[in-house]
């Protein structure tokens, strides 16, 4: 006589085996891990997205902090051989923003903005200007006989996307001798300057090429002081690893080339795997006192 399986089992002392899954029983096992791998995945992407629009904006950047910043850095105390603004955190009012295509993000400008000119031991001077805690510019001039010179034009940024953060520091680098401020500035005299540009966030090289020319020698109303200023519009266009135009109204202080006023409008774009992402950045600033805090 042939024993059941389960009679064979329990012969042998064993529990009896559990019956196979039907194929309709599969599937629905099958739909259960799918279900399950897609909520995951609907969960993640959800959390994202929550992460994404809970995601903090830069607030303007205090003078107070800037000033404490100052103190730490230290500034040469040598005497240049040219005129040069006074060493300290300027107080600037302004408004503006920044917007990236994508991922898509966007930040403000503080209302207020420190800039801090620090003096170098070369004679030349450090101009660092935080449009919010996020964004920050630099500049090094260097005066000279022909006039102001720029060596070098930081841009440092950072973004924030809730489930992660990018940052970026592009470094322009001007040949000796770039110009940007003639030292005898008069109406309608013209200045060209090309510079290479790198980025930590994007591989390759770009390039900038300037030109400039003076609108005039304007008298500009700075808190309580009326300062002689060269209104000068810098045209810049980019090439390489990315491309677009930047086209700023500087007024420069012509006794010692301190910007007292900016303008600004830009727009660059980048190729990646996913298209061209644009860049946009638009704003104006003004000093509100001539005198720096130390």
């Amino acid at each position: 006589m042939v024993l059941a399986p389960d009679k064979v089992h329990c012969e042998l002392g064993m529990p009896p085996p559990l019956p196979s899954p039907s194929r309709g029983r599969r599937w629905q096992y099958a739909l259960i891990g799918l279900l399950t791998m897609v909520g995951l995945v609907i969960g993640v992407m959800a959390t994202g997205v929550v992460r994404y629009e809970l995601r903090s904006h830069p607030g303007a950047k205090s003078v107070s902090s800037a000033v404490s910043s100052f103190r730490h850095s230290g500034s040469s105390s040598l005497d240049p051989l040219h005129a040069v603004p006074a060493a300290g955190v300027y107080t600037l009012r302004g408004q503006g923003g920044e917007r990236i295509s994508f991922p898509p993000n966007s930040q403000k400008d503080g209302a207020t903005m420190p800039a801090t000119v620090t003096h170098l031991s070369n004679g030349c001077w450090r101009w660092h200007l935080d449009y919010n805690a996020a964004h920050a510019e630099e500049y090094v001039f260097c005066p000279t006989e022909a006039g102001l010179t720029q060596s070098t034009n930081v841009n440092i940024q950072h973004w924030d996307y809730g489930a992660f953060k990018v940052s970026n520091i592009a470094i322009m680098t001007c040949p000796a001798g770039s110009v940007v401020l003639p030292s005898a500035p008069s109406t309608g005299q013209k200045l060209t300057w090309s510079c290479s540009e790198t980025s930590t966030a994007i591989s390759g090289l770009s390039q900038s090429t300037t030109k400039a020319h003076i609108v005039g020698v304007e008298p500009l109303r700075i808190g309580s002081a009326t300062v002689e200023t060269a209104h000068e519009v810098q045209e810049t266009t980019l090439s390489g690893t990315q491309t677009g135009t930047v086209t700023e109204n500087w007024w420069f202080d012509v006794t010692n080339g301190l910007p007292v006023r900016i303008d600004r409008e830009i727009m660059v774009h980048t190729a990646s795997p996913l298209g061209a992402i644009t860049y946009t950045e638009s704003g104006s600033w003004q000093m509100a006192s001539l005198t720096p805090h130390t």
